[in-house]
Protein backbone atom coordinates (compact mmCIF):
# COMPACT_ATOMS: atom_id res chain seq x y z
CA UNK A 1 0.00 0.00 0.00
CA UNK A 2 3.08 2.63 0.41
CA UNK A 3 4.31 2.66 -2.64
CA UNK A 4 1.27 3.95 -3.83
CA UNK A 5 0.46 6.84 -1.36
CA UNK A 6 2.99 9.38 -3.79
CA UNK A 7 0.71 8.46 -6.39
CA UNK A 8 -2.54 9.50 -4.55
CA UNK A 9 -1.24 12.62 -3.36
CA UNK A 10 -0.16 13.55 -6.69
CA UNK A 11 -3.52 13.69 -8.14
CA UNK A 12 -5.16 15.99 -5.13
CA UNK A 13 -6.42 19.06 -6.93
CA UNK A 14 -7.52 22.60 -5.54
CA UNK A 15 -10.45 24.16 -6.80
CA UNK A 16 -9.02 26.83 -8.79
CA UNK A 17 -8.36 24.03 -10.73
CA UNK A 18 -11.73 22.18 -11.21
CA UNK A 19 -12.87 25.67 -12.17
CA UNK A 20 -10.53 25.62 -15.36
CA UNK A 21 -11.28 22.05 -15.98
CA UNK A 22 -15.00 23.04 -16.02
CA UNK A 23 -14.58 25.98 -18.04
CA UNK A 24 -12.49 24.06 -20.39
CA UNK A 25 -15.14 21.13 -20.15
CA UNK A 26 -17.90 23.50 -21.68
CA UNK A 27 -15.75 25.40 -23.62
CA UNK A 28 -14.40 22.17 -25.70
CA UNK A 29 -15.50 21.16 -29.24
CA UNK A 30 -14.47 17.59 -28.07
CA UNK A 31 -18.18 16.50 -27.21
CA UNK A 32 -16.90 13.28 -25.64
CA UNK A 33 -15.00 14.95 -23.14
CA UNK A 34 -15.60 14.06 -19.51
CA UNK A 35 -14.69 15.35 -15.83
CA UNK A 36 -14.31 12.50 -12.96
CA UNK A 37 -14.02 13.68 -9.81
CA UNK A 38 -14.48 12.23 -5.91
CA UNK A 39 -12.97 13.25 -2.49
CA UNK A 40 -11.29 12.11 0.13
CA UNK A 41 -10.50 12.52 4.24
CA UNK A 42 -8.96 10.73 6.98
CA UNK A 43 -11.58 7.66 6.51
CA UNK A 44 -11.45 7.13 2.94
CA UNK A 45 -8.09 8.00 2.10
CA UNK A 46 -6.61 5.01 3.37
CA UNK A 47 -9.09 3.03 1.52
CA UNK A 48 -8.78 4.25 -1.45
CA UNK A 49 -5.01 3.37 -1.15
CA UNK A 50 -5.71 0.12 -1.38
CA UNK A 51 -7.34 0.03 -4.37
CA UNK A 52 -4.88 2.19 -6.85
CA UNK A 53 -6.71 0.79 -9.93
CA UNK A 54 -9.61 2.38 -8.62
CA UNK A 55 -8.54 5.95 -8.09
CA UNK A 56 -6.65 6.16 -11.00
CA UNK A 57 -9.91 6.17 -12.92
CA UNK A 58 -10.68 9.93 -11.26
CA UNK A 59 -9.60 13.01 -13.38
CA UNK A 60 -9.56 14.93 -9.84
CA UNK A 61 -9.51 14.43 -6.38
CA UNK A 62 -10.10 16.90 -3.35
CA UNK A 63 -9.42 16.73 -0.17
CA UNK A 64 -12.83 17.36 1.51
CA UNK A 65 -11.35 18.02 5.36
CA UNK A 66 -9.04 20.36 6.84
CA UNK A 67 -6.91 18.01 8.95
CA UNK A 68 -6.32 16.45 5.53
CA UNK A 69 -5.82 19.22 3.40
CA UNK A 70 -3.38 20.25 6.24
CA UNK A 71 -1.34 17.23 6.70
CA UNK A 72 -1.19 16.81 2.63
CA UNK A 73 0.02 20.35 2.30
CA UNK A 74 2.77 20.44 4.98
CA UNK A 75 4.35 17.42 3.26
CA UNK A 76 3.57 17.67 -0.37
CA UNK A 77 4.89 20.14 -3.45
CA UNK A 78 1.08 20.47 -4.75
CA UNK A 79 -0.66 22.59 -2.31
CA UNK A 80 -4.22 22.38 -2.07
CA UNK A 81 -7.65 23.58 -0.68
CA UNK A 82 -10.43 21.74 0.89
CA UNK A 83 -13.36 20.86 -1.68
CA UNK A 84 -15.91 19.49 -0.34
CA UNK A 85 -19.45 18.28 -2.52
CA UNK A 86 -21.52 20.09 0.51
CA UNK A 87 -23.05 23.56 0.00
CA UNK A 88 -20.74 25.24 1.97
CA UNK A 89 -18.24 24.34 -1.33
CA UNK A 90 -18.75 22.78 -4.52
CA UNK A 91 -21.86 21.17 -4.30
CA UNK A 92 -23.34 24.96 -4.50
CA UNK A 93 -21.20 25.84 -7.00
CA UNK A 94 -22.84 23.00 -9.05
CA UNK A 95 -26.15 23.45 -8.61
CA UNK A 96 -26.10 26.73 -9.03
CA UNK A 97 -24.37 26.34 -12.67
CA UNK A 98 -27.18 23.59 -13.34
CA UNK A 99 -29.48 25.95 -12.64
CA UNK A 100 -28.51 28.89 -14.44
CA UNK A 101 -27.96 26.80 -17.82
CA UNK A 102 -30.42 24.46 -17.28
CA UNK A 103 -28.14 21.25 -17.08
CA UNK A 104 -30.10 18.13 -16.20
CA UNK A 105 -28.90 16.72 -12.95
CA UNK A 106 -29.25 13.13 -11.67
CA UNK A 107 -29.02 11.80 -8.27
CA UNK A 108 -27.78 8.24 -6.78
CA UNK A 109 -27.41 7.23 -3.26
CA UNK A 110 -29.00 7.53 0.51
CA UNK A 111 -31.57 5.46 1.85
CA UNK A 112 -35.40 5.00 -0.14
CA UNK A 113 -36.45 8.00 2.10
CA UNK A 114 -33.80 10.00 0.81
CA UNK A 115 -34.56 9.80 -2.16
CA UNK A 116 -37.81 9.98 -1.75
CA UNK A 117 -38.03 13.51 -0.10
CA UNK A 118 -34.21 14.86 -1.94
CA UNK A 119 -35.45 16.71 -4.68
CA UNK A 120 -38.34 18.78 -2.89
CA UNK A 121 -35.20 19.82 -0.59
CA UNK A 122 -33.45 20.90 -3.33
CA UNK A 123 -35.82 22.89 -5.09
CA UNK A 124 -36.69 24.67 -2.24
CA UNK A 125 -33.16 26.02 -2.61
CA UNK A 126 -32.65 25.83 -6.48
CA UNK A 127 -36.14 26.17 -7.77
CA UNK A 128 -35.22 25.85 -11.39
CA UNK A 129 -33.31 23.04 -10.97
CA UNK A 130 -33.73 20.35 -13.79
CA UNK A 131 -33.73 17.12 -11.58
CA UNK A 132 -34.04 14.30 -14.38
CA UNK A 133 -33.83 11.39 -12.02
CA UNK A 134 -33.01 10.53 -8.36
CA UNK A 135 -33.22 7.31 -6.73
CA UNK A 136 -31.58 5.65 -3.60
CA UNK A 137 -28.28 3.77 -3.00
CA UNK A 138 -29.33 0.53 -2.57
CA UNK A 139 -29.35 -2.52 -5.36
CA UNK A 140 -30.59 -6.08 -4.35
CA UNK A 141 -29.09 -7.42 -7.72
CA UNK A 142 -26.73 -6.40 -10.48
CA UNK A 143 -30.17 -6.63 -12.46
CA UNK A 144 -31.28 -3.59 -10.65
CA UNK A 145 -28.56 -1.87 -11.31
CA UNK A 146 -28.20 -2.48 -14.70
CA UNK A 147 -32.18 -1.26 -14.79
CA UNK A 148 -30.78 2.07 -13.15
CA UNK A 149 -28.07 2.59 -15.60
CA UNK A 150 -30.66 2.38 -18.39
CA UNK A 151 -32.81 4.87 -16.58
CA UNK A 152 -29.74 7.13 -16.16
CA UNK A 153 -29.45 6.65 -19.90
CA UNK A 154 -33.04 7.65 -20.46
CA UNK A 155 -33.12 10.90 -18.37
CA UNK A 156 -29.89 11.92 -20.63
CA UNK A 157 -28.38 13.93 -17.64
CA UNK A 158 -25.65 16.17 -17.85
CA UNK A 159 -24.42 16.14 -14.47
CA UNK A 160 -24.45 12.86 -12.50
CA UNK A 161 -23.65 12.82 -8.72
CA UNK A 162 -23.36 9.52 -6.45
CA UNK A 163 -23.72 9.22 -2.40
CA UNK A 164 -23.05 5.49 -1.11
CA UNK A 165 -19.61 5.88 0.44
CA UNK A 166 -16.24 4.93 -0.53
CA UNK A 167 -15.16 2.94 -1.59
CA UNK A 168 -19.00 2.03 -3.39
CA UNK A 169 -19.81 5.31 -4.43
CA UNK A 170 -16.14 5.47 -6.55
CA UNK A 171 -16.93 1.82 -8.47
CA UNK A 172 -20.81 3.19 -8.55
CA UNK A 173 -19.30 5.90 -10.48
CA UNK A 174 -16.78 4.57 -12.91
CA UNK A 175 -19.53 2.16 -13.87
CA UNK A 176 -21.65 5.25 -14.52
CA UNK A 177 -18.51 6.42 -17.15
CA UNK A 178 -18.54 3.13 -18.73
CA UNK A 179 -22.53 2.89 -19.05
CA UNK A 180 -24.58 6.15 -19.34
CA UNK A 181 -23.41 8.41 -22.43
CA UNK A 182 -23.89 11.92 -22.59
CA UNK A 183 -23.27 12.97 -19.48
CA UNK A 184 -20.36 16.21 -18.35
CA UNK A 185 -19.96 15.85 -15.10
CA UNK A 186 -19.43 12.84 -12.33
CA UNK A 187 -18.99 13.61 -8.91
CA UNK A 188 -19.21 11.37 -5.83
CA UNK A 189 -20.64 13.30 -2.44
CA UNK A 190 -20.47 10.85 0.48
CA UNK A 191 -23.51 11.69 2.91
CA UNK A 192 -24.72 14.79 0.84
CA UNK A 193 -27.78 13.30 -0.26
CA UNK A 194 -28.76 12.31 3.29
CA UNK A 195 -28.02 15.43 4.50
CA UNK A 196 -29.51 17.86 2.15
CA UNK A 197 -32.91 15.46 1.79
CA UNK A 198 -32.86 16.05 5.83
CA UNK A 199 -32.51 19.22 6.40
CA UNK A 200 -31.87 20.81 3.12
CA UNK A 201 -28.53 23.58 3.88
CA UNK A 202 -27.60 21.01 6.53
CA UNK A 203 -25.19 23.23 8.20
CA UNK A 204 -25.58 26.11 10.51
CA UNK A 205 -23.79 29.37 9.09
CA UNK A 206 -21.83 29.85 12.14
CA UNK A 207 -20.64 26.27 11.30
CA UNK A 208 -19.29 26.95 8.37
CA UNK A 209 -18.03 29.85 9.09
CA UNK A 210 -15.78 28.61 11.88
CA UNK A 211 -14.61 25.54 10.33
CA UNK A 212 -16.67 23.22 12.06
CA UNK A 213 -18.41 21.21 9.75
CA UNK A 214 -16.67 17.79 11.33
CA UNK A 215 -18.19 18.72 15.18
CA UNK A 216 -21.51 19.62 13.84
CA UNK A 217 -21.81 15.70 11.60
CA UNK A 218 -20.29 14.34 15.05
CA UNK A 219 -23.08 15.60 17.35
CA UNK A 220 -25.86 14.44 14.90
CA UNK A 221 -24.15 10.66 14.37
CA UNK A 222 -22.62 7.90 16.38
CA UNK A 223 -20.86 6.59 13.01
CA UNK A 224 -18.75 9.87 12.61
CA UNK A 225 -17.79 10.15 16.33
CA UNK A 226 -16.34 6.57 16.19
CA UNK A 227 -14.31 7.93 13.13
CA UNK A 228 -12.93 10.71 14.93
CA UNK A 229 -12.41 8.65 18.02
CA UNK A 230 -10.65 5.57 16.28
CA UNK A 231 -9.87 6.12 12.42
CA UNK A 232 -8.43 9.55 12.42
CA UNK A 233 -6.02 9.26 15.20
CA UNK A 234 -4.92 5.82 13.09
CA UNK A 235 -4.88 7.92 9.77
CA UNK A 236 -2.55 10.80 11.65
CA UNK A 237 -0.13 8.40 12.84
CA UNK A 238 0.28 6.79 9.25
CA UNK A 239 0.27 9.22 7.39
CA UNK A 240 3.44 11.33 8.92
CA UNK A 241 5.05 7.87 9.60
CA UNK A 242 4.48 7.42 5.27
CA UNK A 243 5.67 10.69 4.48
CA UNK A 244 8.66 10.76 6.94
Amino acid sequence: MCEYFAELDSKLSSKEEWERRIEQLYCSKETEQRLVATFVNPFSYPVLLEEPSLFRQFDLIFSDGLLHTRLHNAFCDNKIDRVSFDLSSIASDTLARAEANNLKVAFVGGKYEHAQTLPEKLLELFPKLNIAYCRDGYFNSDIEKEHCFEQLNLAVPDIVIVGMGTPLQEKFLVQCVEKVSNVKEFYTCGGFLEQTATKGDYYHPLVKKLGLRWLQRAYRHSHVRKRLLQDYPKFVVSYIRRHI
